[in-house]
Parts: C-alpha cells; sequence; structure tokens
C-alpha cells in the first residue's frame, strides 16, 4: 500500500477542502480545511528531517495539536506512537525507548519536561516545527519507500502479564476498517457533534471517538479532562456522548445531587443526545438504568480491545440488551469455544476468539506473544463469554488474572507489583481486581511488610497505605495506583509457592 491508496489519509483528503467546523477546543473552532492544511504543512517539515517512513512518537495536550500531529506523521509515510502526558517521566521514557520511535513530536503547551528523554525532541505548534532540526538522517529513496509500502498506521501499547507493555501495531486497512465499521453501524455524519471525553493514547479515545468523528465528516467537542458539570455544559450542542462506566457513574452522581430545576434541564440535555455510548469496560445494569431514566436511552453497549478494534456491539436501533455487548459487528467473526478450540453451545462458557479485518497481525516485536494469541486463524481474547439465546454476546470475565480492567484503562497487575516491590517497606505484595460499581473492577494491593517495617505499618495501617500510594505516584501514572492497600501477615499460595490470585480475591470479598 502506498500514501495515495490509504483508506485513512483518503478521509482526511475528502474533507481537506470543507470549511466546516471540525474540532472545538481551548482555543476555539478549527476546520477540516485548516486541519488538513496544517498537517500537510507539517508533514513537509517531518519529511526534510529525514523521518519518512519512520515511527514517531506524538505528545500532545487533548486539542487540536494531537490530530494535526497525528495527520502529519501519516502523511510523511510514518507511524504514530501516541505517549499520554498523563504518564510520569521514568514510564514515558520506558514507552519511548520500546516504541523504537525516531524523534518525539511535541505540542507547544505542554510542560517543559518533555524535553527530558531518550529521542530528539520536535516542539511544534499550528502545523510548523518552532526549531526545524538539521537533518536526522538521510533522506529515504521515494521508491525504496514504496517498494516497502507503509508501515502501521499506529502503535500502541497495553499492558502485559509480564509486566512488560506490548506494542500492538496498527495498518491503516486496520484502523480504517474499525472506524469504518463503526460509522456505519452508528449511523455517524457530518450532522453529529461529538463531545470527547477520552484519553488520546487509547484506541477507545483515538479510533472509535476521534478519528470515527473526523472521517464522518463530523464535529467533535474535545474537553481538556472530564468534569461532570462541563460535560453537563457542553451536552446541549451536542448529539454523541461516548464514555466509561465511570464517567457515567460520575456524570449521574452529579446530576442527581443538583436541585431539582437543574436536574430537569440536565436530563434535557441528555435526552437531546441520538447516541451514547459505553465500552472499555462492563457497565453495572443498575448504573445504565439510572443513566436510561434520565437520559431516555440505555448506553448502547459494545465489546473491543486495542488488538481488534471494536467488534461486538448492541444495536443502534430497536432494543438493547443490558449485560451484554451485543452482536457481532458487519466483517467480524466470532467464536466461543472450550479449551480444546472447539465451539460451545449456547449458555455455556468459553473464551471468546476474533477474526476480521480490524485485528492486528501481531505483538510488536514479540514473536512468542504473537503465536500464542492465534490459533486457526483467530485471535484468542483471553475473555470469557457465552452466547445468549438471542444471538447477543455475554462477557463473564477475563482468563488471566493479571489484567484489571479499571476506569476504562487495562492494568497488568504484574507491573505494579514489580513497582511496589521496590519499596523497602515491601516483601512482599499481589495487586488483584475487585468488582466495583464505579470503575468496573478497582485495584487492590496485599502486602507483606519487611520485619524492619512491620511496627510502623501496625501502630498505624491507614497511615503507612497513604504513603506507599502517593510513593507510587511518582513512579506510574495515577490510574496504576491501586485504590486500596492493605497489609497481610501472609498471602494464599499453592504448593509450589505461587500466589493463588482467585483466592485471594475471594477473601477479600468475604
Amino acid at each position: 500500500m502506498s500514501l495515495s491508496s490509504s483508506p485513512l489519509l483518503a478521509a482526511l483528503q475528502g474533507h481537506a477542502g470543507s470549511r466546516r467546523t471540525a474540532l472545538l477546543d481551548g482555543l476555539g473552532a478549527t476546520s477540516f480545511e485548516a486541519t488538513a492544511r496544517r498537517a500537510h504543512q507539517l508533514a513537509a517539515q517531518l519529511r526534510a528531517a529525514g523521518l519518512s517512513g519512520g515511527r514517531v512518537a506524538l505528545s500532545s495536550l487533548p486539542d487540536r495539536s494531537w490530530l494535526e500531529g497525528f495527520w502529519a506523521i501519516l502523511l510523511s509515510g510514518g507511524t504514530v506512537v501516541p505517549i499520554s502526558p498523563l504518564h510520569p517521566p521514568p514510564e514515558r521514557a520506558q514507552l519511548l525507548r520500546q516504541s523504537a520511535a525516531r524523534a518525539h513530536l511535541v505540542s507547544a503547551g505542554l510542560p517543559g519536561d518533555f524535553a527530558q528523554g531518550p529521542l530528539h525532541r520536535l516542539v511544534f505548534e499550528q502545523g510548523q516545527l518552532l526549531h526545524p532540526p538539521a537533518l536526522l538522517a538521510s533522506e529515504p529513496d521515494p521508491q525504496a519507500l514504496r517498494a516497502r509500502g507503509l508501515p502501521p498506521a499506529l502503535l500502541l501499547f497495553i499492558s502485559g502479564t509480564t509486566g512488560r507493555p506490548k506494542g500492538v501495531p496498527l495498518s491503516h486497512e486496520q484502523v480504517w476498517a474499525s472506524v469504518d465499521t463503526l460509522g456505519q453501524a452508528w449511523e455517524m455524519s457530518a450532522a453529529d457533534r461529538l463531545l470527547h471525553v477520552l484519553p488520546l493514547h487509547h484506541v477507545h479515545g483515538i479510533c472509535v471517538a476521534l478519528l470515527n468523528a473526523f472521517c464522518a465528516g463530523a464535529c467533535t467537542e474535545l474537553l481538556p479532562r472530564y468534569e461532570p458539570a462541563r460535560v453537563l455544559e457542553s451536552l446541549g450542542e451536542c448529539s454523541v456522548l461516548m464514555s466509561v462506566p465511570t464517567q457515567h457513574k460520575r456524570l449521574v452522581d452529579h446530576l442527581e445531587q443538583l436541585p431539582a430545576a437543574e436536574q430537569a434541564e440536565a436530563a434535557t440535555r441528555l435526552r437531546q443526545l441520538r447516541l451514547i455510548t459505553s465500552g472499555s469496560a462492563k457497565l453495572p445494569e443498575t448504573l445504565g438504568r439510572r443513566l436510561e431514566q434520565l437520559s431516555g436511552q440505555y448506553p448502547l453497549e459494545r465489546y473491543g480491545m486495542t488488538e481488534v478494534g471494536i467488534v461486538i456491539g448492541n444495536p443502534l436501533h430497536g432494543p438493547r440488551t443490558p449485560g451484554s455487548c451485543g452482536r457481532p459487528l458487519p466483517g467480524c467473526e466470532i467464536r466461543i469455544v472450550d479449551e480444546s478450540g472447539t465451539d460451545v453451545a449456547p449458555g455455556e462458557p468459553g473464551e471468546l476468539w476474533i477474526r476480521g479485518a480490524s485485528v492486528f497481525s501481531g505483538y510488536d516485536g514479540d514473536e512468542a506473544a504473537t503465536r500464542a494469541a492465534f490459533s486457526a486463524g483467530f485471535f484468542k481474547s483471553g475473555d470469557t463469554a457465552q452466547w445468549l439465546p438471542d444471538g447477543f454476546i455475554q462477557i463473564l470475565g477475563r482468563t488471566s488474572v493479571d489484567i484489571i480492567k479499571s476506569g476504562g484503562y487495562k492494568l497488568s497487575a504484574v507491573e505494579i507489583e514489580e513497582q511496589l516491590g521496590g519499596h523497602a517497606w515491601v516483601h512482599d505484595v499481589a495487586v488483584v481486581g475487585l468488582p466495583d460499581e464505579e470503575w468496573g473492577e478497582r485495584a487492590v494491593a496485599v502486602v507483606i511488610a519487611t520485619a524492619e517495617a512491620r511496627a510502623r505499618v501496625e501502630s498505624d495501617p491507614p497511615a503507612a497505605s497513604a504513603e506507599l500510594r502517593e510513593w507510587l505516584k511518582q513512579r506510574v501514572a495515577g490510574y496504576q495506583v491501586p485504590r486500596a492497600v492493605t497489609w497481610w501477615p501472609e498471602l494464599p499460595r499453592n504448593a509450589m509457592g505461587k500466589v493463588q490470585k482467585p483466592e485471594l480475591i475471594r477473601l477479600l470479598q468475604a
């Protein structure tokens, strides 16, 4: 595939002449035409810096700069590696190194500590590099680039069960297949206005929300952070709201605490939305019903992963089944199988397997993980599911207890355990996820204190827990810090000495 045949870039070019508003952010409104023009300008400078065809990390505040940087990297023939400002410097540095990116494209609005890191830093604003560098490498031969074909459009990182993040490369075709399938299923159009409240380093915020709206010619209002009062202010002008259950709960809790007159006004705004979606974690039915009572619609639940995009969804029109993620979307083939790989009957649990145009081809530089993730051409999700009588699918949980879905994020228990293990008070630790109505799951750390710290911990366990959590916040992103830290004398283990996490979860819930 060449640049001229990329379906993603064709969507950008298709709107390039439009003066309609593409984006609303803290700087005001910007059009599709201005976005495309600035992206082309920046792409030319990236090519002049010798970055054609390479991986380029992208960090920006949630505003127009992110979108312009994204399209510019693709137009230069490169791969976008989103690096979130939410991550502390050590974690950013790790992801930058692991990505093998050739440079770090950083919007001018970010603080100065983004100058730190292992890569050459390119600062940009309004489609221009502020300090154009000398060539980072000789300009690749155009014919060689054409012969090689386009590299992946995106390289996203997810938590791995080994503690080291996994890189998920997504091609132009795979990203487009996910965006186009959802755009048609949800009938996205230029008449829509999306209220965007999701992080821009996950497939949810990037592909499901932002690119879905942009490629359909819809306007997107980007909020810098999730604040229920600010969300309610914007709802009157928007037609689509995509959120995670944690955000839905914060919105409903806020709305229900308002005086009656203000609550009625807010509910009127909610009822003007034609579509409310919920994803990245299971939506508790009690929360879905509360939101339905206020908005007039039960949120549209769907299922997806970074590796596959969105492959299952409840219908846009017609009844939605609470607790179910819906039916397979067009072009997506779903199997639910037992341990031998045999399809199970409806009502029987099994592992969810996926095949389709949006499914990735393999983990970045990890052939062993790739081989383990596929069977008979299907991606093995690691999620346990069952068919319901109406052909809908219900997700029952995960095959691995080391991946925790909390507040729309996928957390690696092993990664958090490794970080906590570096504290002088921690002799041993296990991190698990417990069901939670607000967060989907809340991460809980069960810690065995060292002999030296035991007296300190026993004298004031809550203070010791708070101090350990504050220490961890300096080393990982805030959403990775366990919601609770509890101190135990020992952990349940099997005969081989391995921590029995299912038993630990049972004990914590007892």
